[in-house]
């Protein structure tokens, strides 16, 4: 048998490679975003980072990415780009929802997905060096400082509609009270007073009032005003020391604390402000109080049993429950808009967080973890599920804490 001629070894090679045995093309990629799950806050910007990996595993760089979003009323692509590098993309979250964003680089894409919330509470820190007011979301994952000023800026109380935050700051020289969009953007001072402060805005159900304290009498005093600054009216109207504390879900009271009696107590008293009745009537501190959205109960911060604890009473004062039961620290509580929760400050963890727990005591969570003093003042955005939650204070500057 005649035997065949193998030829040469490199034709063997060149006919392996025209069959498409072996490709000499560009070599295949994956790309992968990190993280690949993220939920922010709604005006918040965070980053995103692409990893462009080839087919052993390897991170190869000089590709460009490409960014996109699949929602961008829900999150946007910013920028792209630091120098020549497009593995890094700078996101903005816009409003509530879902969306992808996704990295591509050589017909190859990974994504991430973004889940956007609204906050559930303002709250004061000092984390920064001064008070800020910051919000936060209802799991505590996420923090977006609103106001961004050197001065200080407390007291956050939401609109009904949830569009304002009023607040007061002290960054034109004294305290006086401020409104601004519920983004932070567009500060007004409604009070422009400089001989008095003015302090510790309280948003009426109907958004057509803001109650606050004053000390233009040269004692503290409850105003009320409409909500663009005008038509001021003395409410409390005594030499006593006289704190705002919130409204009734319909409008028609007005909760303070006082000391007109030798001790703090909270006192409830008609919209114009007559007909004022204590309602606590105990030679401890009681203060602070918030309606619950029925109606039907108040929380308040008392130190009857020697440290400060929080209790919830029916609205006419009766049926006390401590509802901490606690050796720390524990008080300066706030309703839910639906009822169901109550936040509160503690310094059960070694220094001052806002915490939250159900409206029978259980449950409680801690929403800040953060080793600055949280929990300054807390508000509760309104949901539209039933009477919009008034805010909390939380903590009074030391000038003017209840003496």
């Amino acid at each position: 048998m005649k035997r065949m001629f193998a030829g040469p070894w490199w034709l063997g090679v060149l006919a392996l490679a025209a069959c498409g045995g072996e490709s000499t093309g560009p070599t295949r990629v994956s790309v992968t975003v990190t993280p690949a799950t993220m939920q922010r806050l709604s005006g918040g910007s965070f980053y995103l980072h692409a990893t462009v990996k080839d087919a052993a595993g390897n991170v190869v760089a000089g590709h460009t990415v490409t960014w996109t979003t699949s929602n961008s009323a829900v999150a946007t692509v910013v920028s792209t780009h630091t120098g020549t590098d497009s593995t890094t993309a700078l996101v903005k979250s816009v409003g509530p929802g879902t969306a992808n964003v996704t990295a591509a680089a050589d017909g190859q894409s990974g994504s991430a997905a973004i889940t956007v919330v609204p906050p559930a509470l303002a709250f004061t820190t000092d984390r920064e060096g001064n008070d800020q007011i910051y919000v936060v979301d209802a799991a505590g994952t996420d923090v977006l400082n609103l106001s961004n000023n050197a001065a200080n800026d407390d007291w956050p109380s939401w609109s009904p509609d949830g569009s304002k935050i009023a607040f007061h700051s002290d960054r034109d020289g004294n305290f006086e009270v401020y409104v601004m969009n519920a983004d932070g953007t567009g500060p007004v001072n409604l009070t422009n007073n400089q001989a008095w402060d003015d302090l510790d805005p309280r948003w009426s159900p109907d958004g057509s009032k803001i109650a606050f304290t004053t000390t233009r009498d040269g004692n503290l005093e409850v105003y009320v005003m409409n909500a663009d600054g005008t038509g001021l009216v003395n409410l409390s109207n005594n030499p006593a020391k006289d704190y705002a504390d919130g409204w009734s879900p319909d409008g028609s009271k007005v909760l303070f604390e006082t000391n007109r009696d030798g001790n703090w107590e909270v006192y409830v008293m008609n919209a114009d402000g007559t007909g004022p009745v204590n309602l606590t009537n105990n030679p401890a501190v009681d203060a602070l109080a918030d309606w619950s959205p029925d109606g039907s109960k108040i929380v308040f911060d008392t130190d009857r049993d020697g440290n400060s604890e929080v209790y919830v009473m029916n609205a006419d004062g009766t049926g006390l429950v401590d509802l901490t039961n606690s050796g720390a620290n524990e008080g300066f509580p706030a309703w839910s808009p639906d009822g169901s929760q109550i936040a509160f400050d503690t310094d059960r963890d070694g220094n001052r967080e806002v915490y939250v727990m159900s409206s029978d005591g259980t449950g409680l969570v801690n929403l800040t973890h953060n080793p600055a003093f949280d929990g300054l003042t807390v508000a509760w955005r309104p949901t539209g599920v039933a009477h919009a939650a008034l805010s909390l204070r939380l903590h009074r500057p030391a000038s003017r804490r209840r003496d």
